[in-house]
């Protein structure tokens, strides 16, 4: 810190006019990272394992698997996204360790947890096919979510993310971000019993609630992209 902050006052002292406005983004330590084996590495041989862990993992269940039209690719894109929130979990200032079994985990606040509470919300559309094309959200009648705890813990988080996006950006922290996708990964994982949209005779209520999953997959996937993750449509 010391260095960078006389880096910078010489710069301001030699009348670079833009100096004052340089920042030091620091981060801490990664720990323990090598191979599953042990062995010191680069990140690209991390992707390559990783990538080869998750399509492993995906060959487990054939239908899903044969659904899926690039399996190499969406098994590279989870085992990316694993490595990515695993870096960004927690505050960039302190140090953690690499852990593989936490990293590749489906359970938990791990990437492949977020990538498949994307893909779940994404796939309410193939399964309600009856249900679309959704009117104009000022003609859906939403007053049924209103009795719901659920549907309001997820609205006041959807209306949170404004706020979420302006903190990591004034902080440089992309932890915040981080959080918020997994407050409202859970939020939704926790409605699925009682906000139910298949089957539901009520076309209405049904409606609603389709367009609520839909509005949380829209900023689900947001914030992915916002942490340079690319959301995935089928896994």
């Amino acid at each position: 810190d010391l260095h960078l902050a006389q880096f910078f006052k010489i710069l301001s002292l030699m009348g670079f006019p833009w100096a004052d406005r340089l920042e030091h983004v620091n981060y801490g330590l990664v720990l323990g990272m090598s191979t599953r084996k042990g062995t010191a590495v680069f990140l690209n041989q991390i992707i390559k394992e990783a990538s080869s862990v998750m399509h492993e993992q995906m060959r487990r269940n054939e239908d899903k698997y044969n659904a899926i039209e690039d399996p190499e690719m969406v098994s590279q894109e989870v085992g990316i996204t694993g490595i990515k929130i695993q870096d960004m979990a927690a505050k960039r200032i302190n140090n953690y360790t690499f852990n593989w079994d936490r990293m590749l985990s489906f359970e938990g606040d791990t990437g492949p947890y977020l990538q498949y509470a994307h893909v779940r919300l994404t796939s309410m559309e193939r399964k309600n096919p009856e249900l679309l094309p959704l009117p104009p959200p000022s003609q859906i009648d939403t007053s049924s979510l209103a009795d719901s705890t659920h549907a309001r813990d997820i609205a006041i988080l959807l209306g949170s993310y404004p706020d979420v996006v302006k903190t990591a950006m004034k902080t440089h922290e992309p932890s915040g971000v981080v959080t918020f996708a997994f407050r409202l990964s859970h939020a939704i994982s926790s409605a699925w019993e009682t906000l139910v949209v298949k089957g539901e005779k009520d076309l209405d209520k049904a409606r609603a609630r389709l367009w609520l999953y839909l509005c949380a997959r829209d900023v689900l996937g947001a914030a992915m992209r916002l942490l340079s993750i690319r959301p995935l449509e089928r896994m």
